[in-house]
């Protein structure tokens, strides 16, 4: 499977039209990538918004029941 991936990406680098081909999957791949951090990034921030509405929702409740 390497080999035939190999020979496809050496045959589109060496025609024309591969070329664009070529620049086309570079830029696809380096979106993917950003994306990526950008989920794993966004994703930490959701996260700790989450844990932090939960605790204060725990916090009221404790609160409540108290009274």
């Amino acid at each position: 499977m390497k080999m035939k991936i190999g020979k496809l990406l050496g045959s589109l680098v060496r025609e024309e039209r591969g070329q664009g081909l070529t620049e086309y999957l570079i830029l696809l791949i380096l979106v993917a990538v950003i994306s990526i951090g950008a989920v794993q990034s966004l994703g930490s921030t959701i996260k700790k918004k989450v844990q932090t509405a939960r605790d204060n929702i725990n916090r009221k409740v404790d609160l409540d029941e108290r009274d």
